[in-house]
């Protein structure tokens, strides 16, 4: 089961670099919650189809472009782990910037995310996976 997981994130990554948003309801289980450094802005994790949906609103609405290189894919348990770097330009100031990637979902019995966080730091998100000390 955590390869066929993997391989959902892939698809989810690679979709959203050509510009193909995922249906939630495609991939997620129904109360599914997203934390993201967004989510730091009203301090609550988006949550559901429509938070995700929400989440996607909220990227285009401050980024002209969005891309994520993925270096590091992999399976831990139930969860799955991105390591990389996000490239995004701002959309009012058309700067660009790179950042680091840390990304892990975590998925439930029925092979369906249950939740995703977003990390600013690499060594936070394999902490969260059970892969650092």
């Amino acid at each position: 089961m955590s390869q066929g997981n993997v391989e959902i994130v892939r698809a989810l990554f690679d979709g959203w670099n050509v510009g193909d948003r995922p249906d939630p309801a495609q991939y997620c289980d129904p109360a599914v919650e997203l934390e993201s450094p967004f989510s730091s802005l009203n301090g609550e994790p988006y949550r559901g189809y429509a938070g995700i949906k929400q989440w996607m609103r909220d990227v285009d609405e401050q980024f002209s472009q969005w891309q994520m290189v993925v270096d590091d894919l992999r399976a831990a348990g139930d969860s799955v782990v991105v390591i990389g770097t996000t490239h995004a330009r701002g959309r009012a100031s058309e700067i660009d910037v790179d950042l680091p990637l840390a990304f892990v979902a975590d998925f439930g019995a029925a092979g369906r995310i249950t939740r995703a966080r977003i990390f600013p730091d690499v060594n936070a998100a394999l902490k969260a996976a059970g892969l650092a000390g």
